[in-house]
C-alpha cells in the first residue's frame, strides 16, 4: 500500500472540462496546497477520478488498465462462457481463462493500484471541496455526490475480487492498514452509493458522468450481490472469517433490492433500444445511452489514451487492419453456445465465425461494420477453429479516427436490461415467482427474431429452479460484459460450472482439462497482489494462495 499513498497528489490527464469529458490533454502534478481552489480545478479532480475506470496511462501502462483492457480478462476468462484460446500462451493474459493466475500476475498489481488510486483522488478532492470557491452550489454538492458513488464504485469492485480489503476515507491514510472484515467493506460502499442514490440529479449535464440512476443500479446490483453470497453460503468451505457473509440478512437486502430496482425501471427513463447489436457497436454511443447506465468511456483521441482495447480478446476473429476482427485470445465454451436456441437473436450476434478479408458490411448512421461469417446453420458450429465471440463489434479500420489496436467505443458496465433481471431475482427472493418470471420476459422479448414469440423462448429456456433460469438468462443476455464471474461466485455455482464443461464438446473446449485441473474453489477470490502483501505486512493473503 505505500506506493499507493504515496500516490496520492497523481491527478495528471484530468479534462478540460467540456460537454464529454474524455476529451482530454495531460494536467501537470499538483498538491493540494494550490490546486481545488476553484470550479475549474474541481472538474478536473473529479474527471481524475473517472478516468480510472479505464485509464491506461495512470501508470503510463495500457496493457494492464482496468475495463480498458485488464478486467476484461480478469473477469470473463476462466468460466462456463469464455476460456483461453488452444496454443495461447502469454502469461500475463492466458492464465485469466485457465484459472492458472497467482498474486505475482501483473493484471492484480495494476488493477489494485489503480482502484487506489483512484480513491485517493476522490478522498482528496472531498477533503478540498468545500475550501474550492465555486458560484455554483448545487454543483459542488453534484460533484460531492459523484465522488462518493465513484469511491462507493471503486471499493466495490476491489472487495468483489479480492474480498476483505483496506478501506479509505482519508487521503493521508495508514499505509500499512489491514484488511477489514466484508460487514464493515460493504457498510462504507452502501453508505457512499446510498448518498448518490439520494443526492445526484436524474442526469448529469456532462456526457459519461454518473446520475441517481447510476448509483441506485449499482446499489440494486450490491443488495442482490449481498443476498445472494449469504443465502447460497459462498466461502463458507473456506473458513475464513475476513470474507465471511455470515452477517447479511438475506431477507432485508433482496427487499432492499426490490424497492431500489422498482425505482430505476419505473422511474429512470432508460429503456431497452429495440437494436441489441448497437449496444455493443465502436459508433453507436447515442443508442448506447438509452440503455446503458454507466459505461467505461472510450475516446477518438489517442493522445489521451483513454481508447478502450476490444482487439485482444472481445471481437471477431479477422484481420485488424481490413476488417476491424480481433485475435480471439479468449474464446466461447462449446457449452455456451447451447444456451440459446433457434429464434434467439443473441445467438448469432454474440456467437459468430471469423470476418473474412472480403466480408459484406452494414452500415450505421454512415459507418461500416464488416459481417462475420455466421455459423448457426452449420451441423457442429463450435467444433470450427473460427468459432468466437462476437458480440463487440469494431468500424471498418479506414474509418476509425484512433490507432487500430483501440476503439473510441464504450463498454457498458450497467444496462438497462441487467436493472431488470435484478428486479426479477429480488422479486423471486421475495416470495413472487410469477412475477420475476413476467420481468425475465421483457428481457427476451427484445431478443425475438421474426417469426418467434416470447413465449417460444419462454418455453424453450423453462427451468422449473428458477435460479438456474435466472443465471442462464443472465449469461445469455451479458454474455462477456464482465458480469459471469461473479454470478457463478455469488451463487455458489463456481465448482459446478467447471466441472460441468466436457473437454469434447467444441473446438476451443481442448483446454478445459487444464482449467479444471487449476480450478480450486478458493479461487472464487482473487490473490491479493505479491507486491502489496510484502509491502504491507497486515494484509493477509487470501486462502490457498
Amino acid at each position: 500500500m505505500k506506493n499507493i499513498i504515496a500516490f496520492v497528489l497523481l491527478l495528471g490527464l484530468c479534462s478540460s472540462c467540456e460537454e464529454d469529458f474524455l476529451e482530454t490533454a495531460p494536467y501537470s502534478f499538483s498538491s493540494p496546497e494550490n490546486f481545488y481552489s476553484n470550479e475549474v480545478e474541481i472538474e478536473l479532480a473529479i474527471t481524475a477520478g473517472y478516468s480510472v475506470i479505464n485509464d491506461g496511462s495512470v501508470m503510463g501502462n495500457g496493457n494492464y488498465d482496468t475495463f480498458g483492457r485488464g478486467l476484461l480478462f480478469m473477469l470473463n476468462g476462466g468460466t462456463d462462457e469464455s476460456i483461453t484460446k488452444e496454443g495461447f500462451g502469454n502469461t500475463d493474459y492466458a492464465p485469466w481463462g485457465l484459472a492458472s493466475f497467482n498474486s505475482t500476475n501483473k493484471f492484480l498489481k495494476y488493477n489494485w493500484f489503480y482502484w487506489y488510486a483512484g480513491i485517493n483522488r476522490l478522498n482528496l478532492l472531498l477533503e478540498n471541496l468545500d475550501g474550492a470557491e465555486m458560484e455554483d452550489e448545487a454543483r459542488r454538492e453534484t460533484v460531492r455526490a459523484e465522488a462518493r458513488f465513484l469511491r462507493g464504485l471503486y471499493h466495490m469492485y476491489l472487495a468483489k475480487m479480492f474480498g476483505a480489503i483496506p478501506t479509505y476515507t482519508e487521503s493521508q491514510a495508514d499505509p500499512e492498514k489491514a484488511r477489514q472484515p466484508l460487514n464493515e467493506v460493504y457498510e462504507l460502499i452502501i453508505e457512499d452509493l446510498k448518498y448518490a442514490y439520494e443526492n445526484l440529479d436524474h442526469r448529469s449535464s456532462k456526457t459519461g458522468r454518473a446520475n441517481k440512476w447510476t448509483a441506485g443500479g449499482f446499489l440494486a446490483e450490491l443488495y442482490c450481490y449481498l443476498g445472494s453470497c449469504k443465502k447460497f453460503g459462498v466461502g463458507n468451505d473456506l473458513a475464513f472469517p475476513l470474507n465471511s457473509f455470515d452477517w447479511v440478512d438475506e431477507d432485508d437486502m433482496y427487499a432492499k433490492a426490490l424497492v431500489v430496482a422498482s425505482d430505476v425501471v419505473d422511474n429512470s427513463g432508460y429503456r431497452l433500444i429495440d437494436q441489441y447489436d448497437y449496444l455493443f457497436r465502436a459508433t453507436t454511443s447515442s443508442y448506447q445511452r438509452e440503455e446503458c447506465l454507466f459505461m467505461a468511456e472510450g475516446s477518438d483521441d489517442i493522445s489521451n489514451q483513454r481508447i478502450n482495447i476490444w482487439v485482444n480478446n472481445l471481437l471477431p476473429q479477422g484481420n485488424r487492419d481490413l476488417v476491424g476482427g480481433g485475435y480471439g485470445w479468449l474464446r466461447p465454451t462449446g457449452e455456451f453456445y447451447y444456451k440459446y436456441t433457434d429464434g434467439d437473436f443473441r445467438r448469432d450476434h454474440n456467437l459468430v465465425g471469423v470476418i473474412p478479408n472480403n466480408a459484406d458490411y452494414e452500415e450505421i448512421d454512415g459507418i461500416r461494420y464488416f459481417i462475420p461469417n455466421s455459423i448457426s446453420q452449420l451441423a457442429e458450429p463450435t467444433e470450427f477453429n473460427s468459432y468466437t465471440q462476437g458480440k463487440f463489434r469494431v468500424q471498418d479500420p479506414k474509418q476509425k479516427t484512433v490507432v487500430n489496436y483501440g476503439t473510441e467505443g464504450n463498454f457498458p458496465l450497467l444496462r438497462f436490461a441487467n436493472i431488470l433481471l435484478l428486479k426479477a431475482e429480488a422479486q423471486y427472493f421475495t416470495g413472487n415467482e410469477v412475477e420475476a418470471r413476467n420481468t425475465i420476459s421483457i428481457v427476451r422479448n427484445r431478443a425475438l427474431e421474426d417469426g418467434y414469440t416470447v413465449a417460444t423462448l419462454n418455453n424453450a429456456y423453462y427451468k422449473e429452479d428458477f435460479v438456474e433460469e435466472l443465471l442462464d438468462e443472465r449469461s445469455r443476455e451479458l454474455a462477456f460484459e464482465c458480469q459471469r464471474r461473479f454470478d457463478l461466485m455469488r451463487f455458489n455455482k463456481f465448482d459446478e460450472a467447471i466441472n460441468g464443461l466436457d473437454v469434447s464438446n467444441g473446438r476451443w473446449n481442448s483446454v478445459v482439462a487444464e482449467l479444471k485441473s487449476n480450478w480450486v474453489s478458493h479461487k472464487i477470490w482473487f490473490p491479493l497482489p505479491l507486491e502489496q502483501t510484502e509491502i504491507n505486512p497486515n494484509l493477509e493473503q487470501n486462502p490457498g494462495y
